[in-house]
């Protein structure tokens, strides 16, 4: 396998720089006499100074002996800024975007997708490009620390007209999202100007916009301002200036464009090139470095990486003693075993309500048959949803509509607000799904259902003429984990008593997201889980400011802890390992409250671990000996993708794990499937806390491999997924109540009883 990652090499470890204290008038008087020929950057308590060409000046600070890796972020910024000076020096009609990451667009004609399409006058000015991305990274891949370039690709829209010249060409601005455009002191043509959304106009006056704004009504002059690159702004202005089928063109092209530059081996590709213009000149490794002696190279290849560890598909159970296992497909061990709380399970006949159209019923009717008795000839869905699942009978109470309006619905709702099936399956139509979200019946009738405390599952018109055995399956493990079954759950760790895994998401809560908002609150959701995979709890924690959200997470922490304490009749000198899967970067403060909140409860000895999972971060894997799976005369899917599982250690907290490997992509069409990063927080710089020390859990071996097993918790589908149950939860959770959060009458504390133990959600 190989990394999208550039190694640097040095010529000696140990180096001199310039370095004076630090002081903000001293800072901005060195940058202003000498800002063309050195750089200055601040670390700590000193300012530390790279002379690029300019003539040896011992007055500018005394020299400091410092170390490659020990001084390592002295050492990025070294690297960053020599970098920069070296790229404007070799390219200088680019303007790059950012310092860092460092960005910069593509000028190559055949890097900007709409070019051909657009007249003259609108060539460059409007544009789809390509723009290259670096970050510098310390790794400790395979034992050896190193620096290194991540190269990235991404598209982006260029909008370089100003609303002035739209104005005085007739077009309409009244409405639109707009950016203010501003060139920061100090660097004109040596980076980009800053663009920062502010609003929508309201009103032009001569050459001025009256906007918008968090602060009010802001005046701004015309030719400060761009349209937001929106799919809307853009599409709209593109229409005014050449036609509506026009603009539609250019974007079907974009569309088409972009899925092929997902293609993993052309984008592998497309990083080599970058990295032997970026870092060769004519394949001759360029020498970067600054006038004090600090140099470096970067390779133009790619650095070849293997499995750090093996990560292994787990072992499905389906049974508490542990005898009825599978280590292939979770789906085969249902059709053998059943699930695997079989005889706890205490809704055997569920009571399901069963709404559709009157003009369908005998389709709907036909697929409730299908779903509860199975289809004779299957072989994944031959028991159906009664015996696959052990139940003794699943009654339907069909009622029928009248229209597909929420006042339809409602009326049937009403008559089971005292007598309550444990489960409802609702038609929907196919258009529900293009509606806007307060409008549209889907979340009102499952707030009102969730209101009664019913999970409801809601099954498309379109589905229901078309369904098979797959689908039908599906919808039968989300049917049961929605009545509060466990399907199968994991091996659990014999070496603690106790392991909780804590997902913890969000969702904001915002009025926009114009430059200054500062009503911005979060909903926390949290997730518990045990350490074999069984869903425990579901807590909701009430909407606060960002800066309140950890003290409120941490309360319903305690309440959850006290309480699966009484349930699970924890002993004193338990041992309890708390994994958390956080949406953010932990601070050194929320250790240390963490630390206080574990000492609250001194009976039971706690070990913890704060663990990040995140899909957005710059790694990708290649795996060129990856020749492609054929789709049965549809073309090979996943070349150049590694196999799921694949795995590569970053540095001792860090790992990235590839999650869908060629097998796991549906089609071709699906392009590039990029890992997933992990990595285990710990406390920052000098924080000193012996206690705090010796709570932490640190073994990324075993963390990479329970958050692999948990992406086979889903119950939305037999397949693994991408992310782990206990961030999909929460996830799943906070995107539905966000969207519910304006319908009338929805009171969403509901979810914090009864429906607490039930995957209402998926």
């Amino acid at each position: 396998m190989i990394l999208n990652y550039f190694p640097i090499t040095f010529d000696l470890e140990n180096y001199q720089i310039f370095s004076v204290s630090y002081s903000e008038e001293r800072l901005s008087e060195l940058r202003k006499k000498h800002n063309s020929t050195h750089s200055f950057f601040r670390n700590g308590d000193h300012i530390y100074i790279s002379n690029k060409e300019g003539q040896e000046d011992s007055e500018l600070g005394i020299p400091v002996e410092k170390n490659l890796y020990d001084d390592d972020s002295i050492t990025s910024s070294l690297i960053k800024h020599i970098f920069f000076r070296t790229f404007k020096d070799r390219f200088p009609d680019r303007t790059p975007i950012d310092f860092y990451p460092f960005r910069f667009f593509s000028e190559k004609p055949e890097d900007d997708i709409i070019n051909s399409l657009l007249p003259d006058d609108l060539k460059n000015k409007i544009a789809y490009k390509k723009m290259i991305e670096l970050q510098l990274r310390k790794t400790e891949i395979a034992g050896k620390t190193r620096f290194g370039f991540i190269v990235n690709l991404k598209s982006n829209w260029i909008l370089n007209i100003n609303c002035e010249t739209m104005y005085d060409e007739g077009f309409d601005l009244l409405g639109m999202d707009i950016l203010h455009v501003e060139i920061l002191p100090g660097l004109q043509n040596i980076l980009a100007p800053n663009e920062e959304y502010i609003g929508t106009i309201h009103e032009i006056e001569g050459k001025e916009a009256m906007v918008f704004t968090n602060d009010g009504l802001q005046k701004y002059p015309l030719n400060k301002l761009i349209l937001k690159k929106t799919h809307f702004n853009i599409s709209s202005y593109l229409s005014f200036k050449l036609s509506e089928s026009s603009s539609s063109k250019i974007f079907n092209e974009v569309r088409n464009k972009r899925r092929i530059s997902l293609d993993a081996q052309s984008l592998n590709m497309e990083f080599i090139k970058i990295a032997r213009a970026l870092f060769t000149d004519k394949r001759v490794p360029i020498l970067f470095q600054n006038q004090d002696g600090f140099c470096f190279h970067v390779s133009e290849d790619p650095l070849a990486v293997s499995n750090t560890i093996e990560i292994k598909t787990p072992t499905f159970i389906y049974d508490p003693a542990a005898t009825k296992t599978r280590n292939d497909y979770p789906d085969m061990g249902l059709n053998n075993y059943g699930p695997y709380d079989s005889i706890t399970f205490d809704i055997k006949s569920p009571k399901v309500l069963a709404i559709c159209s009157g003009s369908l019923r005998g389709q709907f009717t036909n697929f409730l048959s299908n779903l509860r008795d199975g289809l004779p000839s299957s072989k994944w869905f031959q028991k159906g949803l009664q015996k696959k699942y052990d139940l003794q009978d699943v009654q339907f109470d069909i009622k029928e509509l009248d229209s597909y309006n929420f006042e339809a619905y409602l009326e049937i709702i009403r008559n089971y607000e005292e007598s309550r099936p444990d489960l409802a399956i609702i038609e929907i139509p196919d258009n529900f799904k293009k509606l806007d979200n307060q409008s549209n019946p889907y979340y009102k009738i499952k707030a009102k259902f969730l209101s009664l405390e019913i999970p409801v599952q809601f099954i498309t018109t379109g589905l229901i003429k078309n369904h098979d055995e797959y689908k039908l399956n599906s919808i039968a493990l989300q049917l049961y984990a929605k009545l509060g079954g466990t399907p199968w759950v994991l091996p659990s760790q014999r070496s603690v008593d106790r392991e909780i895994v804590i997902g913890i998401g969000h969702s904001w809560i915002r009025n926009n997201e114009f430059k200054g908002s500062d009503k911005n609150r979060v909903v926390g959701i949290t997730t518990f889980l045990s350490g074999d995979g069984q869903y425990l709890l579901g807590d909701r924690i009430k909407d606060v400011p960002f800066e309140e959200y950890f003290q409120e997470l941490l309360k319903s922490l305690k309440n959850s802890i006290i309480r699966l304490s009484k349930e699970q009749a924890w002993n004193n000198g338990d041992t309890l390992r708390l994994i958390f899967h956080i949406f953010k970067p932990i601070k050194n403060t929320e250790f240390d409250v963490i630390a206080l909140l574990i000492s609250e409860f001194p009976e039971y000895n706690i070990k913890f671990a704060f663990v990040s999972i995140s899909e957005h971060h710059p790694f990708i894997l290649f795996d060129p000996s990856q020749n492609g799976i054929n789709q049965y005369g549809k073309g090979l899917k996943g070349q150049f993708i590694p196999n799921r599982g694949s795995i590569v250690f970053i540095d001792s907290q860090t790992a990235i794990i590839q999650m869908l490997g060629a097998k796991e992509l549906k089609t071709s069409k699906q392009g590039m499937s990029n890992p997933i990063q992990i990595k285990i927080r710990t406390p920052q710089g000098n924080h000193d806390n012996k206690e705090l020390n010796n709570m932490l859990f640190y073994d990324l071996s075993y963390i990479c491999q329970q958050v692999f097993s948990f992406t086979y918790l889903s119950w939305r589908s037999f397949l693994p997924g991408e992310r782990p149950a206990t961030m999909l939860y929460s996830n799943l959770i906070s995107r539905l109540l966000s969207k519910m959060r304006n319908i009338p009458g929805w009171d969403p504390d509901k979810l914090n009883y009864s429906m607490k133990r039930k995957k209402w959600f998926l």
